[in-house]
């Protein structure tokens, strides 16, 4: 059984965030695993996505990349572009992987978790088991889609398993729900050259919507939807509890609202409602604590209550009341993990370690092999 002092299972922007975090402490030995391949939730996006939040390279002034998950990188010039699809920033975790040499082994799945009486962790995976002190979880939201949220959602197509929404036939469509992946669904498929009804219980983009980005529209979604509404092929209906959706035949889909609106479409209605709550997390979800609205209780430095030495990184993190739903702000949690892992251990938290070179990912002191 190996043994090891950290573990990571998940190596999306979380995974790999917090392995180059716990590498600046030399002393701690850990080791991550991933289901899939490295950013396989990012690769799984639909070809058109792209990330909401710009990426840009203002490193040199001391002002990380919005989306980097470290200091010294920069998706956006990794990638060259500012708004990057799901591959490419996938292709960037895995350069950041092979760069740092991280302890990183892909297509092994966790299939089970025990904590044994010492309050360590046995971690089984489908290449053996793992002996852990302590257990990071992050395996992200995005492969854990809600895909019942009402009566009948299983006649729709979930925003999660779109592949291109070119492959859509060009025509009416509908779409579920009133935030990014609902209006980004509409917003390709009219781009398309569809037309597109959205039914939508609130607007998340007008004057009164919330401050925070983690609840209202970004400012990218808003500017594409305002070209979007302009060419007068996209219809958003407000106040739409959509209950139900009945199919009564292939080409006949029923969509029932709360208030006793309905309305029929051709094709099957498209989802996008969300992710399950909780995400990945309710892989592990008896240690945790959860409350009456699905989220995980934590401790201050992003333990679970109930189960110590397991800690919590990525969009499923929230301290009332600030929700860490982005890259941005859930890589202020990597440091302060690190700090209490290493305390516990009896190790300097403060222990410099060199972040070495910055490679083709963002300083003057590029490698020999650097395309930028």
């Amino acid at each position: 059984m190996i043994e090891l002092d950290v573990l990571i299972v998940g190596a999306g922007p979380a995974g790999i965030g917090m392995a180059l975090a716990l590498d600046k402490q030399r002393e701690i030995k850990y080791g991550i695993v991933e289901a899939g391949r490295i950013g396989e939730s990012f690769r799984r996006w639909p070809a058109q996505t792209r990330f909401i939040t710009p990426s840009f390279y203002s490193n040199p002034f001391g002002l990380a990349d919005l989306n980097a998950v470290n200091e010294t990188s920069s998706p956006a010039l990794f990638a060259g572009e500012e708004h990057l699809s799901g591959e490419a920033y996938a292709l960037y975790l895995a350069a950041l992987s092979e760069q740092h040499d991280l302890p990183l082994t892909e297509q092994c799945k966790v299939t089970a978790v025990v904590r044994i009486d010492d309050g360590s962790f046995v971690v089984s995976t489908d290449h053996g088991d793992l002996h852990t002190r302590f257990l990071i979880w992050a395996t992200g939201e995005f492969q854990f889609p809600d895909l019942q949220p009402f009566t009948g959602a299983e006649h729709c197509h979930h925003y999660a398993h779109v592949k291109r929404w070119d492959d859509f036939p060009i025509g009416q469509h509908t779409v579920i729900g009133g935030y990014e992946s609902s209006l980004d669904a509409a917003i390709n498929l009219v781009n398309a050259g569809s037309q597109v009804r959205v039914l939508a219980r609130s607007q998340s983009w007008g004057p009164d919507s919330a401050a925070d980005p983690s609840l209202s529209l970004s400012p990218y979604t808003r500017g594409r939807l305002n070209d979007a509404l302009r060419s007068g092929n996209l219809e958003i209906v407000l106040g739409a509890d959509v209950m139900a959706v009945d199919r009564r035949s292939s080409d006949d889909f029923h969509i029932i609202a709360g208030d006793g609106r309905a309305w029929n479409a051709f094709y099957p209605p498209i989802l996008g409602t969300g992710f399950f709550k909780g995400g990945g997390a309710r892989q592990i979800e008896e240690f945790w604590d959860w409350d009456d609205e699905g989220r995980i209780a934590l401790t201050e430095v992003d333990e679970s209550t109930r189960t110590p030495g397991l800690y919590l990184v990525g969009p499923q993190v929230r301290h009332d009341p600030v929700i860490y739903c982005f890259i941005y702000k859930f890589r202020q949690r990597f440091a302060l993990i690190r700090a209490h892992i290493a305390d516990q251990m009896g190790i300097d938290p403060d222990t410099p370690a060199s972040d070495g070179d910055w490679g083709p990912f963002g300083n003057s002191d590029c490698c020999e092999d650097c395309q930028c």
